[in-house]
């Protein structure tokens, strides 16, 4: 039990070491919180204030009988080897993983030392811009670490030859738990796959091993909008030999069309897209992934069948409106197709 090495943590709440590894605590994810979009992530605080409140908070189910992802868990994990090492979660990785395996573009993040060729994040309104500010003291195990495809690369390799884990707790870290995950991965089975993304205010990622095909690939992103998951499950997907749908290179028309009369607000259900038409341009505004909002140019590509078709320069979805103005299909990344109606016109 936690409560063992983590000072007022509930012992009835009954938390182990295990459900934390696997997402099964049922202790709540704090990033999904509004308090931390708000207020929370703005603010430079320390692991023991993150604690606390994750301490405060009642349990989302009782622990082992669901799988929900989050955050807290790693925080948790955190303050768990700085009390049992007696070491700095930063000064433990450094001593036992990163200069073992010579991972020397691997860290901590902590939002004050400089690091040397780190990244600038990325997000897109109409153009690229800096996401939201995250302050770093917060993230800790759970999302505040930077490294490169190469340490990546070095780091699969290990847990793959049994160069940091025993073979048991190699075993257990694959083998998947009631809800497709294991310790750090979701796990295929079948497939013979492991694979985990990752994402923080303006970066994306996604890391997938084959132990069947001893393969791996690293996507890393320093924009928030580019689909790491898919991109990697398309590469995956070509070194099987299979066929995926490739972007393509975008000729833009120049047809004269007055493209105005395509804005408005487009709805089915509960996704919707806001089309405008700002400076001689076609604008998108919708949410992705965690329900934020993006709002980037559409470009005029053909029409045909009464029908024109628009793309992005920033994702490789497509845009169809009928000429009419009324209907909007949309064809997004995952290759999902969705028919949306024409509800209210915009005036721009």
């Amino acid at each position: 039990m936690i409560h063992t090495y983590i000072n007022d943590f509930p012992a009835e709440k009954g938390v182990t070491i295990h459900h934390l590894l696997s997402h099964s605590s049922g202790v709540a994810d704090f990033t999904f919180s509004p308090e931390y979009w708000e207020k929370f992530m703005l603010l430079p605080s320390s692991l023991e204030k993150s604690i606390n409140w994750i301490k405060s908070k009642p349990l989302q189910f009782q622990p082992g009988k669901d799988m929900q992802y989050s955050n807290a868990g790693y925080l948790l994990l955190t303050a768990l080897i700085e009390k049992v090492s007696d070491l700095p979660y930063e000064q433990f990785l450094l001593e036992n993983i990163f200069k073992p395996l010579q991972l020397k573009n691997t860290g901590i993040d902590n939002g004050r030392k400089i690091v040397t060729d780190l990244a600038s994040g990325h997000s897109v309104w109409e153009e690229a811009i800096h996401p939201e500010y995250v302050d770093m003291s917060i993230p800790q195990g759970a999302y505040g670490m930077y490294s490169t495809a190469e340490d990546l690369f070095k780091w699969t390799e290990a847990l793959r030859n049994g160069l940091l884990l025993n073979k048991c707790m190699t075993s257990k870290m694959f083998t998947a738990n009631p809800g497709g995950y294991g310790y750090g991965w979701f796990i295929n089975g079948d497939q013979g796959t492991a694979r985990h993304s990752g994402d923080i205010n303006g970066f994306s990622n996604e890391l997938l091993m084959n132990f069947k095909e001893d393969l791996t690939i690293v996507i890393l992103s320093n924009m928030n909008i580019t689909p790491a998951d898919k991109i990697c499950e398309d590469l995956y997907r070509i070194t099987l030999k299979e066929k995926v749908r490739m972007p393509q290179r975008l000729a833009y028309s120049n047809d004269p069309v007055p493209w105005r009369m395509l804005t408005g607000v487009y709805r089915a259900h509960e996704l919707y897209a806001a089309v405008h038409w700002e400076e001689n341009k076609l604008f998108v505004t919708m949410p992705k992934k965690y329900g934020a909002l993006y709002k980037y140019e559409i470009k005029p590509i053909t029409i045909a069948d009464d029908k024109v078709f628009f793309k992005s320069d920033f994702i490789n979805e497509d845009f169809i409106f009928d000429l009419k103005g009324q209907c909007l299909e949309i064809v997004d990344v995952y290759e999902q197709k969705q028919t949306l109606k024409k509800q209210t016109a915009l005036i721009s």
